[in-house]
């Protein structure tokens, strides 16, 4: 059977997984939570006269969970298969989402809050749905892998309009409830109804494992430390998450700044969903056939341009959609990358953890982003200083992840593809 006949073949077999796990990303506190904070800024700061530094600064909550439950997370789903953590993350995340309808007139209430709703929804981690699409795929694992992430880009194009609508409607409060039903409505129903841990064991007769199987080839947590591509793959999503989360959370603040109106801002930060979903079926279709540090680097350095232009642009859209575009790019490229790489680098003997550290790494970057680049806003009146920052973040990404090299051996027998 040729590659492109083995490609097909997996897809007809894992298609229900990869759909249900895109489904479970788009949703979770990757997805829905993040993408949306950006369009509470406004109405919160309106009514209880917080900060965006103080606002932005929620994002820091998330970090924290990833940084701390991720590893846990991972090696829970290691152990028992993600459809269970997923599952029931779901229907805490929405009732956390539900909470925060309730938060006020103190900053503490909102912490606590949307802390406590990160923590609830730390099993929807790309983590829990990225094991069993990496475990199904072989010869379009990165494809694959770009379809079940592209669940963020679809929320980032349809979750703010529909924040931003409920909120004009209804007020901030409904929002959260809204995206609470939604959450628990949708995400349960297509992940209980399709998400299987074990797809890939459908295409021999055998009964699928009750667990992920032990024996699984790749590099123990300790292993994979010793390795210079660990540590160089976390620098690079450090610095590049720093950017790209800054860029979502204020990108429609941003545009206001550049002579924008906020209906218009809300409209082409929308684009950066479409953006976000090329990146991803883009970039993993690339990484199966070229080599991924390459196209890393090569995503990286594009996405620096794209704040250059959106420094320059002055409200012009000539300069605002390319720039908004080239950092979609980067943003749809970046977690994909994550799952391909500890994938590829170090196999699936211990991914839950080894992905739970990377993630945890990514995740301090995308916290300390939008934290700094508010904190540069209330600085300086602008956001100069911030898009700076994010181009030089992209720049080290792109050379920490452009010389990650080839695979260890320790993980050599890991069947992965094998460009670069």
């Amino acid at each position: 059977m040729g590659k492109a006949d083995g490609a097909l073949d997996e897809f007809r077999q894992g298609w229900r997984t990869v759909l249900a796990a895109a489904t479970g990303v788009g949703l979770g506190i990757t997805g829905l939570t993040f993408y949306t904070l950006g369009i509470f800024i406004g109405p919160l700061s309106q009514e209880f006269g917080w900060s965006r530094t103080a606002i932005s600064s929620a994002t820091l909550l998330t970090t924290a969970t990833t940084l701390f439950l991720g590893p846990l997370v991972g090696r829970l789903v290691d152990r028992i298969g993600g459809r269970r953590v997923g599952l029931a993350s779901l229907l805490l995340l929405a009732l956390g989402l539900a909470a925060l309808s309730r938060i006020g007139p103190t900053l503490t209430s909102f912490y606590l809050t949307f802390g406590g709703a990160m923590v609830l929804g730390a099993g929807t981690l790309p983590i829990v749905w990225t094991r069993a699409v990496n475990a199904s795929f072989t010869q379009a694992r990165g494809l694959a892998l770009g379809l079940t992430l592209t669940g963020t880009g679809v929320c980032s194009i349809l979750a703010p309009p529909f924040t931003q609508w409920l909120i004009a409607t209804h007020g901030w409060r409904a929002a959260y409830l809204g995206q609470a039903a939604l959450v628990a409505a949708l995400g349960l129903l297509v992940v209980g109804a399709l998400f299987q841990d074990n797809p890939a064991s459908t295409r021999t007769k055998a009964p699928a494992p009750a667990t992920p199987v032990p024996s699984a080839p790749g590099a123990t947590l300790a292993e994979a430390r010793r390795t210079r591509q660990f540590w160089f793959l976390a620098v690079g999503l450090l610095f590049a998450s720093f950017a790209v989360a800054s860029l979502i959370v204020h990108l429609v603040p941003i545009l206001v700044g550049n002579g924008l109106d906020r209906g218009s801002a809300v409209q082409i930060a929308s684009l950066l969903g479409f953006a976000i979903i090329i990146g991803r079926l883009g970039v993993g279709s690339l990484v199966d056939r070229l080599p991924p540090p390459a196209v890393s680097a090569a995503v990286m350095t594009a996405a620096a341009v794209g704040c250059g232009l959106l420094y320059l642009s002055a409200g012009d859209l000539a300069l605002v959609l390319p720039g908004v575009l080239l950092v979609g790019f980067a943003a749809g490229a970046e977690v994909d990358l994550v799952a391909f790489l500890v994938g590829r680098y170090f196999g699936l003997r211990s991914y839950g953890e080894i992905y739970g550290w990377q993630l945890g790494f990514f995740a301090l970057g995308a916290g300390l982003g939008p934290m700094g680049v508010g904190r540069l806003y209330d600085l300086t009146g602008g956001y100069g200083a911030g898009l700076a920052a994010c181009a030089l973040g992209f720049l080290v990404g792109a050379i920490a992840l452009g010389t990650l090299g080839p695979s260890p051996r320790a993980v050599s027998a890991v069947p992965c593809p094998q460009a670069g």
